[in-house]
């Protein structure tokens, strides 16, 4: 089976009014160019289930027979930042879950942590300049932050206590941890810590991204989180992988992302969502100074791999140039894939034929043994493993 898909955007409110429809265009935008488009979904995930193109009354999971995908791939477009979150590992989403459950919380419910029992590991690759919060910071580079924050002139003397006492934390065992969860379970009294914190942007410009974030989440624990973390900027083309436990946020731009079939996320700032600091805390990875950027490994001329340690999914780019037709492949499990550049057309060994541009994506089915792409243009597959 060999049939196109399509979706509307999610007006979330970090999205984009402008990168989707710039880049992609306006027909795939079909929302009100007033309204923010955040992410475009191509699977089965129910909170937003593709649509079969020809049919948009007809959903890609019902057209499968309620099969659903073990992935979902996306298009994320950020103007403003995504909350600062991390996703839980298999052994902790099913406790979670069946915790919830048992209590009786509605999984449409506000304060639900886990909406499903599976994991989340996610790849984001970029299509434009793209700027992210990934990780901790090397324990040296936070503990010189907080020494400067301590000895800054000009602070107050509640500042100056504040950064000494985390910075006295972040030397016990288990010290970032400590930071982390006491930085976070002062929500809601920061507003003085943090108003002062971006006034030091205007001194030294490693403050301006709190000065930013101050100025959308006033007093957030977020925004001094932020500073202890990986500040990373990727170019087109660079990816990140996030494994469970690694806290991040997007912050701005546009990219394909890919990730398993889940919607459990447990937040720590910058959101007016729910946070559960103590939950998150237990799903967290504290090792600091890892930026988990991937490599593109050259498969075949045309055929890029995006390696991530995950049994969820694999990644590919493909660029075909010109009418070559690039080498037969064959798939271990059904695909998606989605056009960003160009045109292409994709044949299968049933006969079956789509072409797609720029913005547009079909599913495949894995019963076909091999399949092959022409034209020029770029385009990323996803699918399982076998």
């Amino acid at each position: 089976m060999l049939v196109k898909i399509s979706n509307q955007p999610r007006n979330y409110a970090w999205g984009s009014r402008t990168l989707i429809r710039d880049y992609f265009g306006p027909d795939l935008t079909l929302a009100s160019p007033d309204q923010p488009a955040a992410e475009v979904w191509f699977g089965t995930h129910a909170g937003s289930p593709a649509l079969l193109a020809d049919d948009r009354a007809t959903t890609l999971r019902d057209h499968l027979g309620g099969h659903q995908l073990s992935f979902l791939l996306k298009i994320l477009a950020a103007d403003q930042p995504l909350s600062i979150q991390a996703h839980p590992n298999s052994q902790q989403a099913k406790a979670g879950f069946a915790r919830e459950e048992a209590q009786g919380i509605a999984v449409t419910a506000s304060n639900r942590n886990y909406k499903d029992d599976q994991h989340k590991p996610e790849i984001i690759v970029a299509l434009s300049d793209f700027e992210a919060l990934c990780g901790f910071k090397p324990l040296n580079e936070i503990d010189q932050l907080l020494e400067d924050m301590e000895t800054h002139s000009g602070v107050s003397e509640g500042f100056r206590i504040i950064s000494t006492q985390w910075r006295k934390l972040l030397h016990e065992p288990d010290g970032l941890r400590k930071v982390f969860s006491d930085i976070s379970h002062r929500r809601g009294n920061l507003d003085g810590f943090t108003a002062e914190l971006t006034a030091m942007a205007d001194f030294e410009a490693r403050f301006a991204l709190a000065e930013r974030l101050n100025l959308l989440y006033p007093g957030d624990p977020g925004v001094v989180l932020a500073l202890l973390m990986n500040h990373v900027f990727l170019e087109p083309g660079e990816a990140l992988f996030l494994p469970a436990g690694n806290i991040h946020a997007y912050l701005s731009g546009l990219g394909v992302e890919l990730m398993a079939a889940s919607d459990n996320v447990l937040r720590g700032g910058l959101t007016p969502k729910h946070v559960d600091i103590d939950e998150l805390e237990r799903v967290v990875d504290f090792t600091p100074g890892r930026i988990p950027l991937v490599v593109p490994r050259e498969i075949s001329s045309g055929l890029i791999q995006y390696q991530c340690n995950t049994d969820d999914f694999l990644l590919y780019k493909l660029e075909p140039s010109g009418e070559r037709l690039m080498a037969d492949l064959s798939l271990p499990s059904e695909a998606v894939i989605l056009c960003t550049a160009g045109e292409i057309a994709i044949s299968n060994s049933l006969e079956e034929r789509v072409v797609l541009r720029r913005g547009e994506a079909a599913y495949m089915s894995a019963d076909a043994q091999f399949f092959s792409i022409s034209g020029s243009g770029t385009a990323f597959l996803a699918t399982g493993k076998a």
